[in-house]
């Protein structure tokens, strides 16, 4: 590989990354809008396209960025908060707020759900291996231990949140989206308090994609987990009810802060490019050392 596309690419690693993952995604979108036809969902595999592209022109080691994926030896707590503490107080909770702000308990039938088991798991191992491996081995495997290289967690995250927010901007103008249903505020404190969350995971499972991926797919999927009579439909999903989940997760978020601190974890050490086959970026400058992105 030419020495200097690659000094110029590790020193714009980030930057790389964010406009590969966005030229990818937005394209795949833009050929279904000009088209007028939808595509498998490649879009989502925006992230870890990029991630894995600019991981081998930087001359990082691909082979432990993709390691992340496989590390599942943790404290069984992580599984089961990620597996069912998180979408009990996800669903629960704003299901409880929701019912508080509007009164409307018409349709509320928690009995429904243990018919829906099936369907919900397979719409669980969709979402994991689309949404949750897509996008976590890019946002939280590549982009964030980089940025936490030059800042604490909870700036990295929120640096993050603004540009996943950013990355579904497409799926505004698809009417039959949850996006086009929230809106780009409400969907903006999603992304920064997910952000938090997935943070969160990640550093105190000690850099594992894997619990990334399935918090990901665990909470596309309590989308369709209301205790309601019939389907929840996503392209009708009630406004206020999205906006109770919002106001939930920024609860989870604070509290997670209040408890866990800016660096989002009780370890000693924080996930670095390192952890994520990244290699380190020195060169000159007046005199001293600065360390690139």
């Amino acid at each position: 590989m030419n020495a200097r596309l690659q000094k110029l690419a590790r020193s714009h690693q980030l930057t790389l990354f964010l406009l590969l993952t966005l030229g990818f995604s937005w394209g795949v979108y833009g050929i279904e809008f000009v088209s007028d036809s939808s595509l498998p969902p490649i879009a989502v595999y925006g992230p870890i396209i990029a991630a894995a592209i600019v991981t081998w022109l930087t001359g990082g080691n691909v082979r432990q960025w993709g390691r992340q994926l496989f590390i599942w030896r943790t404290s069984g707590r992580w599984y089961l908060i990620v597996l069912v503490g998180f979408p009990v107080v996800l669903v629960g909770g704003s299901t409880a707020i929701y019912v508080a702000l509007t009164g409307d308990t018409d349709g509320l039938a928690p009995g429904v759900l243990p018919e829906r088991m099936w369907i919900v798991l397979l719409f669980l191992a969709y979402q994991i291996l689309t949404a949750g491996l897509g996008e976590e081995l890019g946002w939280r495997g590549f982009a964030l231990p980089r940025l936490q290289d030059r800042y604490n967690a909870l700036l990295a995250s929120l640096i993050i949140g603004v540009f996943w927010a950013l990355w579904h901007f497409p799926l505004f103008f698809q009417p039959d989206s949850f996006q086009a249903q929230m809106g780009p505020i409400i969907y903006l404190m999603d992304g920064l308090t997910l952000s938090i969350l997935f943070t969160w995971v990640y550093n105190s499972t000690g850099g594992s994609v894997l619990m990334a991926a399935l918090l990901h797919g665990v909470y596309n999927t309590t989308l369709v987990l209301y205790p309601y009579e019939g389907e929840l439909d996503i392209a009708e999903f009630p406004y206020l009810l999205g906006v109770s989940r919002t106001v939930l997760l920024l609860v989870i978020a604070v509290l997670i802060l209040a408890v866990y601190g800016r660096d989002l974890t009780s370890k000693e050490s924080i996930p670095g490019r390192e952890h994520a086959g990244g290699v380190p970026v020195d060169r000159p400058h007046n005199g001293g050392t600065v360390h690139e992105d």
